[in-house]
């Protein structure tokens, strides 16, 4: 990526020299805008294929994508590594809470949880400890401060999976996956095949 930016840099520089209209720069800056949103953002926003995504996660210098990865489908003793390179707090301590959920280390989890603002992150973890320990007040009371349609639709395969429907979980997955894009296309994909290989849980 940083050759982008020193191409951006000699662009600007001869177009300069060369008396380039004023346009001509605002369009040199849009397409490189263009160019950064597609490198970056479009496979985990708007991806279409789980394994493209996969493999860009994979191959992505950028920590927070590295961490999803790592998360997923490397290891936990790397992510716990990768997350500590997170620069933004807030993301750090997402990264954290997920972790933390999916090592079932639920205190912790939710000592972080307490700290956040309310938001649909706060919401969905909240709600998926409390589910696992059996809390069925906080379970609802959180869940109904959802508003996201694929967080719920998790939500309640997971409820069918903890109450031994795993094939009606999966049905349900299988005809949200139609629909999905990005990162939430792979997390619905992994959960799926997270049924299938016996390492069933909402990460």
């Amino acid at each position: 990526m940083i050759w982008a930016f020193i191409i951006l840099f000699l662009a600007t520089f001869a177009m300069g020299v060369i008396g380039a209209p004023q346009w001509g720069l605002f369009i040199l800056f849009f397409f490189f805008l263009a160019y950064f949103f597609m490198f970056y953002y479009y496979p985990v926003l708007f991806g279409r294929n789980a394994d493209k995504i996969k493999h860009y996660l994979r191959k992505s210098k950028i920590p927070n994508y590295q961490f999803c990865y790592q998360l997923l489908y490397s290891n936990e003793a790397e992510a716990e590594k990768t997350l500590n390179r997170i620069k933004q707090k807030t993301g750090r301590n997402q990264a954290n809470v997920m972790l933390f959920t999916k090592q079932k280390k639920y205190k912790e989890a939710k000592a972080l949880l307490s700290k956040m603002k309310d938001n649909k992150f706060k919401s969905y973890y909240s709600a998926v400890i409390s589910l696992h320990e059996g809390n069925q007040n906080a379970y609802n009371s959180y869940k109904e401060q959802i508003k996201d349609t694929v967080y719920l639709s998790w939500l309640e395969a997971e409820e069918l999976v903890l109450e031994g429907n795993q094939n009606e979980a999966i049905a349900i997955l299988d005809e949200q996956i139609k629909h999905l894009r990005g990162l939430k296309l792979l997390s619905a994909v992994h959960y799926r095949d997270s049924m299938t290989n016996g390492s069933v849980g909402l990460n």
